[in-house]
């Protein structure tokens, strides 16, 4: 969850919006967790490995959301995650969902929404916090 991890393209599809046409805003959640569950496929892991190998799991603590202009069907978005705050038993990520504009000759980035998700890592059997394991956050693919 780097600035250097490319971002995790979607596409908005009917299902996605409201009745004014607009992103429901429920839906960015759901997005972002694509987005992060993506980040770990790239890493040759899965929240189902993280549980059965590792024995942690990635709950959602606390989140706040901001919502800057509305997304509509058919927005390409692009989805980047970096870390703001790393402890040692949980970790705080801003996700950003931006759309391409198109702006006479040049195409820029405008941010739809953004959030920023506490995630803390416990124990599959206590529940109890759990660090977070270094090679979660390497580039490196995971290896058994």
């Amino acid at each position: 969850m780097t600035a250097a991890s490319p971002p995790y393209l979607y596409r908005v599809c009917y299902s996605d919006t409201d009745a004014a046409g607009f992103v429901y805003h429920g839906r960015y959640l759901e997005i972002f967790e694509r987005s992060r569950a993506e980040w770990l496929y790239q890493r040759n892991l899965s929240p189902t490995k993280l549980v059965d190998e590792f024995g942690i799991l990635l709950p959602v603590r606390e989140l706040t959301m901001q919502f800057y202009k509305p997304g509509r069907l058919d927005d390409l978005l692009y989805i980047d995650q970096v870390i703001e705050h790393r402890g040692r038993a949980y970790v705080a990520v801003k996700q950003t969902a931006s759309r391409m504009i198109q702006d006479g000759n040049a195409n820029d980035l405008q941010m739809v929404a953004s959030a920023l998700i506490h995630i803390v890592c416990v124990d599959t059997k206590t529940l109890k916090p759990k660090a977070l394991p270094d090679w979660l956050f390497t580039n490196e693919k995971h290896h058994d």
